[in-house]
């Protein structure tokens, strides 16, 4: 493979060089295991990893539509499949650190910290600023029946900017926001792990402590919102910090992490349903207490160790997908690695589109078949659209990539569109059997509880009002 730029190994999805393979590979540091940083390994199953973990967040928000927002039935499909961002934010930690940590120096630091945020901020700030901008655009449309256009145009730039420093230009902005919050403490980040070569167990389990006790106190006792949500809250850095402190620890430590889970794959993949009933029956428990909104909260303590749990079975099989698949297969999630963080970025776009044609034709009812119908063609939908954009001028603004190039990968063929659409399906396939198990219960009425605060609703459709 040629020679890169230093920029376009920043070029990102989710903070992702153009392939989860295409890393620097140098001499480790002290500590590191060196057979982690071999130069003929490939991370091609991290491409897999991506998008497995982007179809699971368009799957979060799509199968939730039809429904009502207390349904019991949604609320415990919702709760298996909330393992989403974490794999993300894993994900993004890892290809950034081995991109990036062979390039520090003695002393533990990049040559030129300040050139590194300002090229993050570019590659990530500026879709935020430019998505944030259209949802808020949306909303305003949503609403333009009952909100008087003159109050709201007198308040147009402060609610920008609200939206802006919050996340909550829509459900799932909140992400890029702590993406940037990343992007400022990694050169720190970067240093830290150099300092605590050799002692990176003692890191993980100090900051998988920190992870269980602000989830404890986002679940039991107070979830910082509005003007705190990006400082303390769901938008914040010490909302995830274990998964980016986890990825930065694997990505020193990858070939003996892919070893372990290799060693023990047959034992991971026989445990899925004692895993979910396990999470199942937590959820159940807390059902009378806390309500289906309540129960289904991705934060909350036991989401680490599902998250977890999801995380190794999702490597697995990625590294099926890549190794034993279809070339037809593995040039679908190579190319939808490289799409994933605009797919990311504009689905809620396509979805409120789909939602919104549905309902004029009275074809949205509560059904697991319409959650699946929605599921799909929102992601043929967002595909079709950032395949789109990757070749115009656009791409960089709205994708955080750079426009494609006559020699980069080409477009999908009909064959391998297929295959997409199949994967799809078979990923949404262990969906509805949950959604039909209560989908027509509603939530437990609870008269001595308060209700959860909004912040804890599970994300779905429609568009959030501003």
């Amino acid at each position: 493979m040629g020679e890169r730029s230093e920029e376009e190994h920043a070029a990102m999805s989710v903070g992702l060089p153009e392939r989860s393979g295409d890393t620097l590979e140098r001499v480790p540091a002290p500590g590191i295991a060196r057979a982690s940083w071999s130069a003929s390994q490939r991370m091609d199953q991290i491409d897999a990893l991506r998008v497995l973990s982007c179809l699971s967040v368009i799957a979060v928000h799509a199968i939730g539509a039809p429904y009502p927002i207390d349904s019991v039935g949604l609320g415990q499909a919702s709760l298996v499949l909330h393992y989403s961002r974490e794999i993300f934010f894993f994900v993004s930690a890892l290809v950034l650190v081995r991109t990036y940590f062979p390039r520090i120096g003695p002393d533990g630091r990049l040559p030129d910290e300040g050139a590194f945020r300002r090229r993050r901020f570019r590659l990530v700030g500026v879709p935020y600023l430019w998505w944030t901008t259209i949802y808020f655009a949306v909303s305003i449309y949503h609403t333009r029946a009952t909100e008087p256009f003159g109050p709201l145009l007198d308040d147009l730039p402060l609610r920008w900017l609200y939206l802006v420093v919050t996340g909550n230009g829509s459900y799932h902005m909140y992400f890029l926001l702590v993406t940037l919050q990343f992007a400022a403490v990694f050169p720190g980040f970067l240093w830290l792990l150099r300092r605590t070569a050799g002692r990176h167990g003692w890191l993980l389990l100090g900051s998988g402590l920190l992870q269980l006790a602000t989830l404890a106190a986002y679940h039991w006792w107070l979830l910082p919102d509005n003007g705190w949500r990006g400082l303390l809250g769901d938008a914040s850095l010490l909302c995830y910090q274990f998964w980016l402190v986890l990825g930065g620890v694997a990505a020193l430590h990858l070939s003996r992490w892919h070893a372990v889970l290799m060693r023990w794959r047959v034992l991971v993949i026989l445990m899925v349903p004692v895993m979910t009933a396990g999470l199942l029956w937590t959820y159940w428990a807390q059902l009378p207490s806390r309500g289906a909104l309540g129960a289904s909260s991705p934060l909350q303590p036991l989401m680490v160790v599902w998250s977890l749990y999801a995380l190794a079975v999702l490597y697995l099989v990625a590294v099926w997908l890549m190794r034993s698949g279809a070339p037809a297969v593995r040039a679908a999630f190579s190319y939808g690695a490289q799409l994933s963080f605009g797919v990311y970025l504009a689905h809620p776009l396509v979805l409120d589109l789909v939602l919104s044609v549905g309902r004029r034709l009275n074809a949205v009812p509560p059904a697991a078949t319409t959650s699946v119908a929605l599921f799909l063609l929102t992601v043929l939908g967002t595909v079709a659209l950032c395949a789109v954009l990757h070749r115009t001028r656009f791409s960089a603004q709205l994708m955080g990539r750079n426009r494609r190039r006559p020699g980069d990968p080409p477009r999908l063929s009909g064959r391998t569109s297929r295959m997409v659409a199949l994967s799809a399906a078979v990923l949404a396939a262990s969906v509805p059997a949950m959604l039909m198990m209560g989908s027509g219960k509603r939530e437990m009425v609870i008269t001595d509880v308060p209700s959860p605060p909004a912040a804890l609703q599970t994300l779905r459709p429609p568009l959030p009002r501003v």
